[in-house]
């Protein structure tokens, strides 16, 4: 018995949890990213339209900075030795700039709404009587003055009472950072002379106007763009005589980014 050797086996088992694997994990991290999607859905429909439209605005625009109105740079602390002051941040005695100074921050969408709602608001005071359509979104404004507030009718000649609402509207516009494009609109029926079609003819008066704004607002024309539409985009069914004048009109549209 001294000299007995006595060897000891240990078995591994497959236990209970080795039967099972790791599969309820992956059940449950689909579980968990179902429920979220539902939150998720659940809020978005419960947000206002401003949270809707800078949520949209995000996704539409990614590569846009979006800073909610705050400097970034009020979030940052400043390097030991960085000097505060008006102009370009200044470290250790030496001049520097910050990487997003390079490029232009955009202005928060609730502003812009804002600011084109005032817009909107100075343009039926000042053309009162003689503009309508006028719409304000955060993306653009837009308004339309009729042919017999304009034109000779049938032709692209402004009218000599014109040039007022023009002058006036011009003065307004040379303000606005943004693109203008104006479009010209008919109804309908064929131009009786000059023109070939209503494409021809509505392009000419688009054309009319941005002229008189370079010409007399001196406002940039890489700041206008003139579009023919022709009779493709009435406002109202060409029924008779009065829906056919409200069709034949300018219209204008204001925006930011890029023309519309």
């Amino acid at each position: 018995m001294a000299g007995e050797v006595i060897i000891i086996k240990r078995k591994k088992g497959g236990g209970h949890a080795a039967a099972h694997g790791g599969a309820w994990k992956v059940a449950y991290a689909d579980f968990v990213t179902a429920m979220m999607c539902f939150f998720m859905v659940m809020w978005l429909m419960g947000t206002d339209e401003e949270t809707k439209a800078e949520i949209a605005h995000y996704f539409n625009h990614p590569n846009t900075p979006y800073h909610d109105g705050k400097d970034p740079k009020s979030d940052v602390p400043r390097p030991l030795g960085e000097k505060e002051g008006q102009g370009d941040t200044v470290i250790n005695g030496g001049e520097g700039f910050w990487p997003e100074d390079l490029v232009p921050r955009p202005t928060p969408i609730h502003d812009v709404m804002k600011e084109n709602l005032s817009i909107s608001k100075v343009i039926q005071d000042l053309l009162e009587g003689h503009v309508y359509g006028v719409e304000a979104t955060a993306q653009f404004v837009k308004f339309s003055l009729p042919e017999q507030v304009l034109f000779k009718a049938g032709t692209n000649e402004l009218l000599r009472q014109s040039k007022k609402d023009l002058d006036q509207l011009g003065d307004l516009l040379k303000t606005f950072s943004g693109y203008i494009t104006i479009s010209g609109h008919t109804d309908d029926i064929a131009p009786k002379k000059n023109y070939g079609n209503n494409w021809e003819l509505s392009m000419a008066r688009a054309m009319t106007v941005m002229d008189y704004f370079v010409k007399n607002s001196h406002i940039s024309e890489s700041k206008i763009v003139p579009v023919a539409r022709g009779s493709s985009q009435p406002v109202v069914e060409n029924t008779d005589a009065s829906s056919r004048a409200k069709n034949r009109r300018v219209e204008f549209t204001l925006t930011y980014d890029h023309p519309l």
